[in-house]
């Protein structure tokens, strides 16, 4: 019994015990997209999940690079700043995966993934489920 009672201020190790707390972005990776523009180059919905983004991936790319030859391209989703963290890190969760399935798809384009880079906006509002796409 002895040894019970050592253990008795012991917690199990279990999957939450290595999680991060707070799967959500932090503030450097909201601060990060300040420094965009107000209109996106192409905005990405995600009203119908089996819609094909490649074609308009695709479209975007040719019009940035004729203007820009080694364009960089900011993939961004929107999160709530003024929803709970948990609706935060919902969006979040979604955002990486919406984020990385258009950056595939600049794969797709031909854009070298250099060029091509994820984060998240901060959002006063409600916003959709979309996809912001920067040119710089």
């Amino acid at each position: 019994m002895l040894g019970v009672a050592m253990l008795g201020g012991c917690t199990l190790i279990d999957q939450r015990t290595f999680e991060r707390a707070g799967a959500g972005p932090d503030a450097v990776d909201v601060a990060r997209a300040k420094g965009l523009p107000a209109l996106p180059l192409v905005t990405v919905r995600f009203d119908n999940p089996d819609a094909d983004i490649n074609p308009v991936i695709v479209q975007a790319v040719e019009a940035a690079q004729a203007i820009k030859r080694d364009v960089d391209f900011d993939v961004v989703a929107p999160i709530p700043t003024k929803a709970t963290q948990a609706v935060q890190d919902a969006f979040a969760r979604q955002g990486a995966i919406d984020t990385a399935r258009v950056a595939n798809a600049f794969g797709y384009a031909g854009v070298l993934l250099d060029h091509v880079h994820i984060g998240y906006r901060g959002d006063p509002g409600n916003p959709p489920r979309e996809v912001l796409v920067y040119a710089r």
